[in-house]
């Protein structure tokens, strides 16, 4: 039974929705990196779940006008795309499963009205088909990744070293957080911060093609020797399809009688083990 304070993410219950929504999103993780300074790992093409919803996070309106910042969301709860800025008033787009070229086009449009031009790839969203969008479906998902964010981040404070933010991917549609354990990867680039580092990568996924389903994942890059040799926690298990990695279902993590505590012990006892095999 799932707890009550989340709901089931059955993905073929939502999956014209979230495919929808996942399109929405990566309109606006890339208007975000073309306003961002590079990452070396690639952080400036996520979004962030905020109590306002997937955003960008403020971001500058450009190098003229210092102090003067933006910011796009999708609100989740709401159903709109918007536009806040300390400059000029707030603009909002409702989101009702338009397609994403008519969304992008009216996105533009509003930014350019308050003074903002980004230059956007049209070709990229020019997919003119509308999506289904179905309010519940997308605020069930809310519930859940909202608590997901708060769980992460308790787990993220119990790191030493580098980590990343918890960011939310819009290629994929999935959350992460990455750890890194601080040592480079013999034979790799030392210079490439993407490939040469060993880290161990926390997430959430809505489902894909491997598993078709909403669930958690862990993947040790590179993955030690025996790392799935080891007591795993009540309903985790290993992948091999399509990654290599520790995997819980979703529906285990909702029905538990804690959530929380459900899923920090997964997260923290595959950490555990990968690290000390990482040595």
């Amino acid at each position: 039974m799932i707890n009550e304070q989340l709901s089931s993410l059955t993905l073929s219950d939502w999956k014209g929705t979230r495919d929808t929504l996942q399109k929405y999103a990566q309109l606006v993780g890339a208007l975000r990196e073309k306003m961002s300074n590079p990452h070396p790992h690639w952080w400036h093409i996520s979004l962030a779940v905020s109590d306002k919803g997937l955003t960008t996070a403020p971001l500058p309106k450009d190098k003229n006008t210092p102090g003067q910042a933006f910011e796009l969301f999708l609100d989740l709860n709401n159903h709109h795309l918007v536009i806040e800025s300390n400059f000029r008033e707030t603009k909002r787009i409702k989101l009702t499963g338009q397609s994403l070229y008519a969304l992008c086009k009216e996105t533009d449009s509003l930014l350019k009205d308050i003074g903002i031009n980004i230059p956007i790839d049209k070709d990229q969203f020019s997919d003119g088909k509308a999506g289904e969008y179905d309010k519940q479906a997308v605020r069930n998902y809310w519930k859940a990744i909202q608590e997901i964010n708060k769980i992460m981040i308790s787990f993220r404070s119990t790191l030493s070293g580098e980590k990343s933010p918890v960011q939310l991917w819009p290629h994929h549609f999935d959350m992460s957080l990455s750890w890194f354990s601080g040592r480079l990867i013999p034979g790799k680039d030392p210079n490439d911060a993407e490939s040469s580092k060993e880290q161990m990568m926390f997430g959430f996924s809505t489902g894909d093609d491997g598993i078709p389903n909403a669930y958690f994942y862990i993947i040790a890059y590179p993955s030690p020797e025996g790392f799935p040799n080891f007591n795993m926690p009540v309903g985790a298990g290993w992948n091999t399809n399509g990654f290599q990695g520790g995997v819980m279902m979703y529906d285990q993590f909702a029905s538990s009688d804690n959530p929380k505590v459900t899923l920090l012990n997964y997260f923290k006892t595959f950490q555990k083990a990968g690290a000390k095999m990482m040595k």
